[in-house]
């Protein structure tokens, strides 16, 4: 199963981008709806603060496992490791954030150029 969504890279599509996942997930009958949307509405605003050009949200299920990509035309390299925000920080949280519920995540760029950050979770 796959589903695919575009979206202007702009902070009102954020929205857009969690109904999208939600109503695919829920329709797909994956367990962590909830954990899921909130990660990507983490990537999806570094997308917006950090990349350039639209958004691509990208979901496949295969077997046990739900893989969700957020891409968008590149900018700033994604950090191969997360670093805590400084305490008086107002953003840098969406990669622990990840870090803490997804099973596997990462990133690279596509052939493209496009840089892409994917998680992965069990469906159950």
């Amino acid at each position: 199963m796959e589903a695919t969504g575009h979206f202007a890279r702009h902070a009102d599509q954020t929205a857009a981008a969690r109904s999208f996942v939600r109503r695919t997930l829920v329709d797909w009958g994956v367990a962590k709806v909830d954990d899921v949307v909130l990660m990507v509405s983490e990537l999806f605003t570094n997308a917006v603060l950090h990349g350039a050009g639209d958004v691509e949200v990208a979901l496949s299920r295969s077997g046990e496992h739900v893989r969700v990509e957020v891409a968008d035309g590149g900018g700033v390299p994604v950090p191969s490791e997360v670093r805590p925000p400084t305490p008086d920080a107002i953003t840098g949280r969406g990669l622990a954030i990840v870090d803490a519920l997804a099973d596997r995540w990462g990133n690279g760029n596509d052939p493209a150029g496009r840089t892409r950050v994917w998680i992965e979770i069990p469906t159950g």
